[in-house]
């Protein structure tokens, strides 16, 4: 019981950390609203400023069970993550765009 508790405790205050990155930040600018995994169309890139280290963050916020989870990006890791992007769509062409098909269970 301890042990369970001590780990919650640490879960928390991840959390906690996780909310505090951007809370301190002001929002310069945000996607346009794209539906994805069913829901609802929401913004689902945020670019931020924080204000107490003059720094410039993106903020992926992508769907997660019920909720949602949000990922944090320097500059260079989104850039990176656009040209990768890019790159995809440009390989895959239209085929990129189809809704993805289930696979067929074997039926033995």
């Amino acid at each position: 019981m301890a042990g369970e508790l001590n780990d919650l405790g640490k879960r928390i205050a991840r959390g906690i950390a996780e909310v505090r990155k951007t809370t301190g930040s002001e929002l310069v600018a945000e996607s346009g609203p794209v539906p994805l995994a069913g829901r609802i169309a929401t913004p689902v890139i945020q670019h931020r400023r924080r204000k107490a280290e003059g720094t410039h963050r993106f903020v992926l916020i992508l769907p997660f069970g019920e909720g949602e989870v949000r990922v944090e990006l320097d500059p260079k890791d989104y850039a990176a993550l656009t040209r990768e992007m890019v790159r995809f769509w440009n390989e895959q062409g239209e085929a990129a765009s189809k809704p993805p098909v289930p696979l067929k269970e074997d039926e033995a």
